[in-house]
């Protein structure tokens, strides 16, 4: 189960999807928290300004004057959706505050209602924002909190006033209107709309999980799985007879189920027609037929690159295999390996590391990553110790970059106006340790650069004296 590439790929996206979760929601909750404020600003100006009109006929030297106001600051306030709107007489010399009035909304401070009533006096708490708005400046909004709230505050002076003893209307500033927001009313709108959202987002999370995870079960991992067990039985046991693999669509784990059906029902039909005598070299035979028969094309061609492949076999089977293929991006896979020994044994194994190396470079993994898992799933079931040396390759054409990872096997070389060795150092030959760590290097190829791979069948060919070519 911990080897699974299902769970890896299940923990990996959850991983990732949370992360990003997080920092979505955290934008979120910034961005809903700063309309709410300007919002709520909005309002206590639109409140205090509309207030100041209204109040310009009342008498700021007359509490009971300003009685009738209650209701319609009352009605703002509920209108509104805002905490407290009152009206003040500052004392500038003393810098002290008188409450002429006050309205209060749905969520005002019990406490800070009795304590704010008409002709209630504050010592010494002018500041000199509300100095300036007695000055003439006008909606100046400030935060405050106190012992009794939390509030987003504005003021704005009132223009003109009522005076009892001249009889008229004057021109001049003798109280401001304040109108607040408590803080703590803002909170609470901001964790009602952003707690719905979280849970709407969970829940549509949770099930493109539980979506993903089912389709990559049924379409990918369970699948392997069973390829994986009927090849390894396959190969172990000849004593039963082989179940084929279900094939279903035509998607590449199909075309692999399909190819191994027919290479097992091959082997099966035509061991059961051979006579005793040439039972063992037509199975040579025939498993020399599939085994050309599962590798691709010995040429290939596009806009981009070039590919030309040969392979011959000291024996009837080898061991030896390469591999290349298009990737969904766009990128070109190649790789070349090589089995330690040769006959069917060789053959076979060489058949399960070309499905596996065909597998992971459809994934999208990286070569370092393609030889990471190709060697796990080898070295899981290789009672033998059987080991591969593998060189892979993944070519970037709009890049040029070349990114390749070697497992143990013989330098590569770049030719072009001269022969380079790619590297003179690789790691591990692949299927004997578990859990072993690939390096992977990346090159830019110039135009007209060629790649030449080839396994140690080149270096160790010998002429007719035994000496090696060299």
């Amino acid at each position: 189960m911990r080897h699974s590439v299902f769970w890896k790929i299940i923990i990996g996206s959850l991983i990732v999807i949370t992360l990003t979760e997080v920092g979505l929601l955290l934008v979120l909750y910034k961005s809903i928290y700063e309309n709410e404020v300007e919002d709520a600003t909005r309002k206590i100006k639109f409140a205090a300004s509309s207030s100041a009109l209204a109040l310009e006929g009342y008498d700021p030297d007359d509490l009971e004057d300003y009685k009738s106001s209650e209701p319609y600051l009352n009605d703002m306030c509920y209108g509104l959706g805002i905490t407290y709107l009152y009206v003040l007489k500052p004392d500038i010399e003393n810098r002290d505050e008188m409450y002429l009035v006050r309205g209060y909304g749905k969520n005002a401070s019990k406490e800070y209602i009795n304590n704010r009533y008409p002709g209630y006096v504050v010592k010494d708490v002018l500041r000199e924002e509300q100095i300036s708005v007695m000055n003439g400046k006008e909606l100046v909004v400030i935060h405050e909190a106190n012992s009794y709230d939390d509030t987003l505050m504005c003021y704005t002076p009132v223009k003109k006033y009522w005076s009892t003893e001249k009889k008229i209307t004057v021109n001049g500033i003798k109280s401001m209107v304040c109108a607040e927001v408590s803080v703590r009313s803002i909170m609470e709108n901001i964790n009602a709309r952003y707690f719905v959202f979280v849970i709407w987002i969970s829940f549509v999370t949770l099930l493109i999980i539980i979506t993903v995870s089912v389709i990559l079960f049924l379409r990918v991992s369970r699948p392997l799985g069973i390829i994986s067990e009927r090849m390894k039985g396959f190969v172990s046991d000849k004593s039963k007879p082989f179940e084929k693999l279900p094939v279903n669509g035509k998607d590449e784990i199909a075309r692999m189920s399909d190819a191994f059906n027919t290479m097992a029902e091959d082997i099966d039909n035509y061991i059961s027609e051979l006579s005793e005598f040439n039972r063992q070299k037509a199975e040579l035979n025939i498993a020399k037929e599939i085994q050309m028969g599962l590798l691709v094309k010995q040429s290939f061609h596009n806009e981009n690159v070039s590919i030309k492949a040969s392979i011959m076999t000291a024996k009837v089977v080898g061991g030896d295999l390469y591999d290349y293929s298009m990737l969904d991006n766009g990128n070109i896979f190649v790789a070349i390996a090589d089995v330690s020994g040769k006959g069917i044994t060789a053959a076979l194994f060489m058949s399960r590391a070309l499905t596996l190396l065909h597998q992971y470079a459809k994934l999208g993994y990286s070569p370092a990553k393609i030889l990471f898992e190709y060697n796990r799933d080898l070295a899981e079931h290789n009672p033998n110790m059987i080991f591969i040396t593998t060189f892979v390759a993944i070519y970037d054409p709009k890049t040029r970059e070349l990114t390749y990872s070697n497992a143990g096997h013989n330098y590569p070389y770049i030719l072009s106006d001269k022969v380079t060795v790619l590297d003179k150092e690789s790691d591990i030959a692949a299927g004997a340790f578990e859990d072993t760590q690939y390096h992977e290097t990346v090159i830019v190829l110039n135009p007209n650069d060629k790649l030449f791979l080839y396994t140690d069948g080149v270096t160790e060919a010998q002429n007719d004296s035994g000496e090696f070519f060299g």
